[in-house]
């Protein structure tokens, strides 16, 4: 059987050399006896290194490389094992802390293939199982050995079968394509392709790192001449086999530096594994000797030669000095002619620009009377030209014409093939986004099956942005129906539940705009912004009124547990409380250490205010006294805390407060503490009402431009969202999660839903 070696590599090169460094290695054989040995490649990654280290470990790699193709054969031991042993004696590690270093140094020998590695490379094989599906096998990590302080502290040997695909590449990768993604990448298309594919990914991402690597892919070829001779069919699950032999020859070239005191246990090993290998596959006929035909796309490749004899050092390094000193003449010759006329040019140009300019100003104010002579010696200019273009012969005026329209369909051939090659980039990288959409779909759909709703909000969030990239106008049926698929998969995971509200009462007819509730034991405050009148509604009678104040500019309304008094926030300062007995209202004495604030909210939680000032990112604590409330006393003590966009605040013992730009603040003793809103779609873009208390089992927030009420798990996670067709824009809230009820207030109008 014929075997055609595929090796095709892929390389970015990021904007900081020093930050990301990669390096890619493949040399070929340049004679038979080289052939024998193989193709040797290496894979590193250097991070947060100096140019010193780089040059150090380029010496390294080709040092490793030249050794290899000028070891003698060892039949007990691997040349390349021979030669990192040596490398590992040699050079100890002593980069700095800092310094992270990944690396693949490797040889490909017909199917056989020899590795060692060092840090974290990303090294993969993707290989056929029996249900004839790809399968993948991460050959790092099975083989790490987080202990060693070696370069290369251990060899793995194996094979590759036929239709096999080893992906080796640099760490950096993991951040962009996952294992599941290069399988899927590589093992549908060829291998060429696949690697375009990831570069032409890599190169779009445009970061500061650089990112490398390469498929290899053993490819069965049809042969060239036929011939008698019997070929044997390769076994059944020859890849798991193949995966077998490959981990069970692993060795440790550590024991150089601390020998076994048993020696030969390691060749005994291998030699067992070897021999169960051979047992297991079919015998070879003698007369067969595979070939193998390599196809290598590769800008890093390079012939192997060998080191010329010392003594010629001084010879090259004279030639390519005299070469370069020639090389740099002839260019400084060129580099002064195109200099000069290039100056010369522009000379011309600022002469006969200056010239027009100072004609133009002549002909503007006729200086010197001169006006009428500069146009008639234009015009006598162009009847010359005229005259000149009508005298010419037939011939050249045939010839000039032709001359013309070539011309003219020269430069519409160019903008037409221009054009074409613009539609036809832009065909593909639809076609690229279109795939990438079906890839994240269908990554969506699976996680969404098993309850994984992080993911699954995360990739629908990818393809409703490739949507937005793809010409929907020129696209219309594909992104109407990814809109229609991927809303399906959303609608599974945002447990949405649609009520019908029951209007309690209707307040339209007021002349004020009302924003904010408050219950007090069997009276429902609303209070308006634009107005001074209060409207107290009575659960009981259903009587409402409407009481007139000396306050304006309302902010917020707070209830103490007890159910006693209301505290009102007007003007962002003042406060007001409101007792229900009588429906009286007082003053109440507060204070704060700054004189520049803006209260936005105020929440009273055993018996004390709290008070949410965003002109200085501070919450006040004010403690309870017979005339209202003490001065307030800074409570957030994280400088790291910023709530200058707080729009409301509550409390369960931990502080929340929700913000302009929809995300929540949680403290504790005046400390932030980690939260994040998850399971949430669409996610809130803008601030909300939010309230929960101590004996409350959930976080509740009322977003108005989303018209749903959302109900949330103390640790951020989505319980349910509930919607109604009849709300417009709610603005505030009052629940009453004993008896599984809340109120609603939209436009001026009282819902009573079910929780």
């Amino acid at each position: 059987m014929e075997y055609k070696l595929q090796l095709h590599e892929f390389f970015v090169e990021g904007g900081n050399r020093e930050k990301s460094h990669v390096l890619l290695h493949i040399t070929e054989p340049s004679n038979e006896k080289e052939r024998q040995k193989g193709y040797f490649f290496a894979v590193c990654e250097l991070n947060n290194a100096t140019t010193k280290d780089i040059v150090k470990l380029q010496n390294i790699v080709d040092e490793i490389e030249s050794r290899y193709y000028e070891a003698p054969q060892n039949i007990k031991e691997n040349s390349l094992e021979t030669v990192l042993k040596n490398i590992n004696r040699e050079n100890p590690l002593t980069l700095d802390e800092e310094v992270q270093k990944h690396c693949v140094v490797g040889v490909v020998k017909d199917q056989e293939i020899v590795f060692s590695f060092c840090g974290h490379p990303k090294m993969l094989l993707f290989y056929k199982s029996k249900d004839d599906s790809y399968k993948q096998m991460d050959l790092i990590s099975a083989n790490q050995d987080e202990t060693n302080d070696q370069f290369f502290s251990q060899i793995v040997e194996g094979k590759i079968t036929p239709n096999d695909f080893l992906f080796i590449g640099t760490p950096k990768l993991n951040e962009f394509f996952n294992d599941d993604r290069l399988l899927k990448i590589i093992t549908t298309r060829p291998s060429h392709q696949s690697a375009q594919h990831i570069e032409r990914v890599l190169s779009d991402i445009r970061n500061q790192f650089s990112f490398g690597g390469m498929v290899v892919h053993l490819n069965e070829e049809r042969p060239s001449v036929i011939t008698t001779i019997k070929r044997r069919p390769l076994p059944k699950g020859g890849s798991e086999k193949s995966l077998h032999n490959l981990f069970a020859t692993e060795k440790n070239t550590a024991s150089t530096m601390s020998p076994s005191l048993f020696p030969n246990i390691n060749d005994r090993i291998k030699t067992a594994f070897q021999k169960d290998s051979s047992e297991n596959l079919p015998e070879k006929p003698a007369d067969q000797t595979p070939t193998m035909s390599a196809e290598i796309n590769s800008a890093h490749l390079r012939q192997y030669h060998a080191k010329p004899p010392a003594p010629q050092k001084i010879d090259v390094y004279k030639q390519f000095l005299n070469i370069f000193f020639k090389t740099a003449w002839i260019w400084l010759k060129y580099v002064g002619h195109f200099v000069w006329l290039f100056i010369l040019i522009i000379f011309n140009l600022i002469l006969g620009l200056g010239h027009s300019i100072s004609l133009l100003f002549f002909i503007a104010t006729n200086y010197q009377n001169r006006r009428r002579n500069i146009l008639e010696n234009w015009s006598g200019q162009w009847r010359s030209f005229k005259i000149g273009i009508k005298n010419l012969p037939k011939t050249t005026k045939i010839l000039f014409s032709l001359t013309i329209l070539i011309l003219i369909i020269f430069v519409s051939s160019i903008f037409y093939i221009r054009t074409n090659q613009i539609r036809l980039a832009q065909e593909k990288q639809s076609q690229e986004i279109i795939r990438e959409i079906i890839a994240h779909k269908d990554a969506a759909e699976s996680s969404a099956i098993y309850k994984d709703d992080a993911v699954t909000l995360n990739e629908s969030q990818s393809v409703k942005d490739l949507i937005t990239q793809l010409d929907c106008k020129k696209y219309k049926k594909e992104c109407d129906e990814f809109n229609r698929q991927i809303n399906t998969v959303l609608s599974q995971i945002r447990k949405e539940t649609v009520v019908t509200p029951d209007l309690i009462i209707d307040w339209s007819n007021q002349s004020m705009k009302l924003t904010h509730l408050a219950r007090i034991n069997n009276q429902i405050i609303a209070l308006p912004t634009n107005s001074s009148t209060i409207i107290i509604y009575d659960l009981l009678t259903k009587q409402s009124k409407n009481i007139n104040t000396d306050l304006k500019n309302f902010n917020d309304i707070a209830i103490p547990k007890e159910n006693d008094y209301a505290a009102i926030l007007s003007d962002n300062k003042t406060i007001t409380l409101y007792d229900p007995k009588n429906s009286s209202f007082k003053s109440a004495d507060v204070s704060y250490p700054r004189p520049d604030i803006k209260i936005s909210s105020l929440i009273i939680y055993n018996r004390r205010l709290y008070s949410l000032d965003t002109n200085n990112n501070q919450i006040y604590k004010h403690e309870n006294i017979k005339t209202g409330f003490g001065p307030g006393k800074e409570w957030i003590k994280d400088i790291s805390v910023n709530i200058k966009n707080g729009l409301s605040l509550t409390t369960d013992g931990d502080m929340f407060v929700s913000k302009i730009d929809g995300s929540v603040e949680k403290l504790t003793a005046g400390n932030k503490q980690p939260f994040e809103i998850s399971g949430l779609d669409p996610a809130l873009k803008n601030g909300s009402e939010i309230w929960t208390y101590t004996d409350k089992q959930y976080i509740y927030m009322l977003d108005s431009i989303g018209k749903r009420l959302i109900v949330l798990q103390k640790d951020g996670h989505l319980k349910n969202q509930i919607i109604a067709k009849e709300w417009k824009s709610p603005n505030s809230m009052i629940i009453d999660e004993q008896n599984k009820t809340a109120f609603i207030l939209d436009s001026n109008k009282l819902y009573q839903i079910n929780l």
